[in-house]
């Protein structure tokens, strides 16, 4: 054999210098009856040398670690994502601690505000209740007390200046609704002026609201609000505190939780004209860290960067204006009025939100912080600034990484980055592969249609994991998400790996990372395309920049891969391998390899040993047989190439995507999986999520999966099982994930018996169960009725026990334990005109006094023989009055509704009237007074023939009576009556349920107090 027969293939490659030399492992050496014959025309001809220098263990240690092996490939995952999931708790919790001074002390504004919130938290203080006066009056005290340290900070109380809203409020939660609810209300905000130095610069708002649902404390929605307010009122009034340049005001507003009438109270006040700006604090969860939910716009926005600790997503922002959050607070209020602002909020979990456990016992110090400390430097970054960006409509988008930055960007500006990015980086793409193309290096034949194929099939793998255990426990992600998720990614990875592995055993190709990379590349820049159209059109998508995001890193990595390429020299070797002849017995001698293994050890030294920055060359071998000449010529096509770019790729793709994807699909789980307890739509919904969110997470590790160790593939097979029995296995509610049900007691005075029945809103296949189990229900012997409501849920009816709502010394003859409910809500008709026989053109008219005892809210339903509220037909009712007897006002007979203008004015008594010629749908009435025991109104319909073109009837025919049925509301159940003389608990029907049903449910109300009496009447 000559010298040029006997030196490596492979410059630089020590080990196949050795194998050379190695008896039975030469592949290029001379045998009896073997000729082997290589031709090289690019080697070097210092390289006849056999023999080479043993590398040092400083060289095998680096081949060994940053080679392209299996075990390396492998290692460095699992590090990577343990290292990952380790760090981000930690992290978290480093934002979340509480600052101390040199001493170890807390800021003085924080205890005093955690003291503020142990103060507010002490009872459920809905405003239909006592209570609500309770925790104004404090906040009140409290405000005054601060307010006195500094001249230019002023209190005004609503309650006071008897502040009262009178109009037409469309619906907040149906933005579509054509209807025309009238709502009378009188305002309990407590608002604080510090007054700027400059008057002439907008001032700046800091709103949340003191009152809660009838079920819940308050203490997150919104006591932290309001006790963050005060931290902040705190700090800006301490003696060193200098006046700010702007004029803040403080709205500490009542009444928010069913129809955000704080907020509307506040815009009818003078000191609203003061302010152009405005920080919305809020609780839609009980606890953790408070997300800066949305914004107005991009410049108002660029002042969170002031916050030290962010918390904030868009994507939330993007829910809200596509309608999938259906949930509002004080910011639309704000925002619809014209002023610019954020709204911060806690938003997890939703299962104990608005329920007993919306407590102090649930939130922290860490929390209020958390908000009180946002809510401080944005206040102040705003009121001193000089200047504000005048662009009111650009919408922001924007994030924060890992607690530590915050980014924000114009949604505009994003739109074209993102045209930019999908115009230029195809450029450079197709660049780079023409000249690939161009030298032959890299040949890829069909394999590209491995990945689509894998896809599919791990695809289908995934989603039936998914529902498998979703036929098993439907409920699973409502308490736990995190086993669902981990069995998704499992099994879609490990059957990608599958696949991609085998395929490429069988078939390898060059590189096949970059063609996977190239792939997914691909499909990020169709969904980027298609997001960036909807983006110019809707101009609400400021959700989506994750796809931005991992479109740039994609991008990254499969340019770096193909300029590797494109830079590389191309050789091209033909190798001509004579096979060893057959021995006498016609074997093939052991000590020669087989047929192939030339092909597998030569990819095994450019993938695993080769040097860091080596020149040995990616290659490809093709074998084919030539039986008559047994010569097995071999063309080689390699290139130099950064061998160990693959680490660059990893680092830039692998870490980077998977903490982007993992916070932002966290963040959107957390917010949104406990709302499958609403529907079954919500349910599929969520489990939609979830697969997105599996395959999102793992997409990045398939550039890589098909060169993983087998241990990782164990690894997968244990999480998927392990997974997979948890999720099939696990409660899907517990005492801390609880499934929530809605209350409500409803007494219907018009039928005679006067049932206290209850009524629990929920979904299907548990209430049955819960509510028969309760002793009332076993001991009357009664069958719990539950009827299909809609969407997967029921509503569950019984005879519950009877409400103990005010004091009283007289009961009922026929049950001790129970008012006459008709004492408690029943009419008095002062005047009507219904039966007059006047001309038919008249306006029909009505006085009457609604009596409610110990009531804070009533609401007027109407029903003719062509119109029932919220059903079918126009309204009649064209004029409403609201008279106020405590200013000694008189009705003076029925006064022509062509004498008053449009909208809300007094008459000459002072009373309110309200003209709605379109037709007044329903009628709310919010009045604070105790002691005023009754509704005193007057109403004006038209009779039926002038809506409908009918022949003219008689003013007191049964065409023209209308039925006003109202329906007033109480909420006071941790609270009790005094009964001839015995204290007796308000709500004992809700108090039942919460002390015999089981741990893992929790208890909301369903309408705006939680017993309802209702009557009617016909006039």
């Amino acid at each position: 054999m000559s010298d040029t027969e006997s030196q490596p293939l492979i410059a630089g490659s020590s080990q196949l210098d050795n194998q050379t030399n190695n008896k039975g492992n030469n592949i290029l050496t001379t045998e009896a009856n073997t000729t082997t014959t290589t031709t090289v025309p690019n080697a070097s001809t210092n390289n006849t040398n056999t023999t080479s220098n043993e590398p040092s263990f400083v060289v095998k240690s680096v081949r060994a670690v940053f080679g392209f092996r299996k075990t390396s490939l492998t290692l460095l995952v699992v590090l990577t994502y343990a290292i990952i999931l380790i760090f981000l708790p930690i992290l978290k919790d480093y934002n979340f601690k509480l600052p101390t001074d040199s001493q170890g002390q807390l800021p003085s504004s924080l205890n005093s505000a955690w003291y503020d919130l142990q103060s507010i938290s002490q009872k459920p203080h809905p405003y239909i209740s006592h209570a609500n006066d309770e925790v104004h009056d404090y906040i009140l005290e409290r405000v005054n007390s601060l307010s006195q340290s500094k001249k230019y900070i002023t209190v005004d109380d609503d309650v006071e200046s008897k502040l009262a809203i009178f109009d037409v409020l469309k619906s907040t939660w149906n933005a579509s609704s054509q209807a025309s609810p009238l709502h009378y209300l009188e305002s309990g905000n407590i608002l604080v002026k510090i007054e700027g130095t400059d008057p002439t610069l907008d001032g700046v708002l800091l709103s949340a609201h003191y009152d809660s649902v009838p079920t819940a404390f308050g203490t997150t929605d919104d006591g932290t609000g309001i006790a963050a307010m005060l931290g902040v009122l705190e700090s800006l009034s301490q003696g060193n505190a200098s006046q700010p340049l702007r004029t803040i005001v403080f709205n500490f507003n009542n009444n928010e939780e069913f129809g955000l009438f704080g907020a509307v109270a506040f815009l009818r006040h003078p000191w609203s004209q003061l302010v152009k700006y405005f920080v919305n604090l809020e609780g839609t969860g009980i606890g953790d860290r408070a997300i800066l939910f949305r914004t107005t716009d991009y410049d108002i926005t660029t002042f969170y960067s002031e916050v030290e600790n962010p918390f904030a997503s868009s994507i939330y922002q993007e829910g809200f204006a596509s309608g999938l959050i259906h949930s509002e607070t004080d910011y639309r209020i704000y925002a619809n009025a014209g002023l610019r602002g954020l709204d911060i909020a806690f938003y997890k979990p939703r299962s104990l939100y608005h329920t007993p456990k919306d407590n102090i016992q649930f939130t922290s110090k860490n929390a209020l912080w958390h908000m009180l400390s946002q809510a401080l430097d944005l206040v102040t970054a705003l009121s001193n600034a000089k200047t504000i960006g005048e662009d009111a409509d650009t919408p922001a988008v924007y994030f924060d990484f890992l607690g530590l930055y915050f980014v924000n960007v114009r949604l505009s500006d994003l739109t074209i980055i993102n045209i930019v990015l999908l115009c230029v980086i195809p450029i450079f793409l197709i660049i780079f592969g023409l000249i690939v193309s161009k030298r032959g290096n890299w040949t890829i034949g069909v394999a590209w249609i491995r990945l689509p194929i894998s896809l599919a099939v791990s695809l289908i793998a995934a989603k039936f994991a998914l529902q498998t255990v979703t036929f098993f426990n439907p409920f699973i992600a409502s308490g736990d998400f995190t086993d669902p998720l981990l069995l998704t990614s499992s099994t879609f990875l490990f059957v990608n790996y599958a696949i991609l592995t085998v395929w490429n055993t069988i078939s390898p190709i060059c590189d096949f990372k970059l063609l996977i990379t190239l792939e997914v590349y691909a499909t990020l820049w169709i969904g980027l395309a298609v997001l960036t159209y909807f983006e110019r059109r809707d101009n609400i998508m400021t959700g989506k920049y994750l796809f931005t995001l991992l479109y740039c890193l994609y991008s990254v990595v499969s340019l770096l891969g193909l300029f590797s390429f494109a830079v590389s020299s191309p050789k091209t070797e033909k190798i001509s391998v004579h096979r060893p002849s057959n021995n006498s017995d016609g074997s093939i001698p052991n000590d020669h390899p087989r047929e192939g293994s030339y092909s597998d050890d030569i990819e095994a030294q450019a993938d695993e040993n080769v040097p860091l920055l080596s020149e040995a060359p990616h290659q490809e071998l093709s074998e084919s047989d030539d039986e008559s000449s047994g010569v097995a010529p071999t063309h080689k096509h390699t290139h130099k190439s950064v061998n160990y770019d693959w680490i660059l790729q990893f680092l830039i793709l692998i870490p980077l995507s998977f903490i982007l994807s993992y916070t932002s699909l966290d963040l959107i789980l957390q917010g949104l999986s406990q709302t499958m307890q609403e529907s079954s739509a919500s349910q599929a919904f969520v489990y939609k999520l979830i697969l997105g969110a599996g395959l999102l997470l793992t997409v990045p590790v398939l550039s890589f999966a098909y060169k993983l160790n087998y241990l990782f593939a164990v690894l997968l097979i244990i999480s998927i099982v392990s997974s997979g029995f948890l999720s099939v296995s696990k409660p899907a509610f517990t005492q801390d994930s609880p499934i929530k049900f809605r209350f409500a007691q409803t007494i219907n005075l018009d039928h005679g018996s006067q049932e206290p029945v209850v009524g629990v809103y929920g979904r299907e296949g548990f209430l049955g169960e819960i509510l028969s189990d309760l002793p009332s229900v076993k001991s009357s012997g009664q069958e719990v009725v539950c009827e299909f409501v809609a969407d997967g849920s029921e509503l569950c009816s019984y005879v519950g026990l009877a409400p103990n709502l005010i004091d009283t010394n007289t009961t009922n003859s026929s049950n001790d334990s129970q008012y006459d409910f008709n004492e408690l809500l029943n009419f008095e008709v002062i005047k009507s005109n219904g039966k007059k026989t006047d001309s038919p053109y008249t306006p029909l008219s009505a006085e009457l006094r609604i009596n409610a005892k110990q009531n804070r809210y009533c609401h007027l339903t109407f029903n003719t023989s062509s119109f029932a509220s919220y059903k079918y037909g126009k309204s009649p009712i064209k004029l409403f009055t609201y008279y106020h007897d405590d200013l000694n006002s008189t009705s003076n007979g029925l006064t022509e509704i062509s004498t008053f203008p449009a909208g809300g004015s007094k008459d000459p008594d002072g009373n309110d009237v309200f003209k709605w010629l379109p037709g007044i749908d329903d009628i709310h009435l919010h009045k604070l007074n105790w002691d005023q025991d009754s509704y005193h109104i007057g109403l004006q319909w038209v009779p039926r023939w002038l809506e409908e073109g009918e022949d003219p009837q008689p003013i007191g025919s049964a065409s023209n009576k209308l039925t006003v049925s109202v329906s007033c509301y109480y909420g006071e159940w941790d609270d009790v009556s005094i009964i001839d003389g015995v204290a007796k608990r308000k709500i004992p029907a809700y108090d039942e349920i919460l002390e015999y049903s089981p741990l893992w449910t929790s208890w909301s109300n369903r309408f705006e107090g939680l017993v309802v009496v209702q009557k009617s009447i016909t006039l």
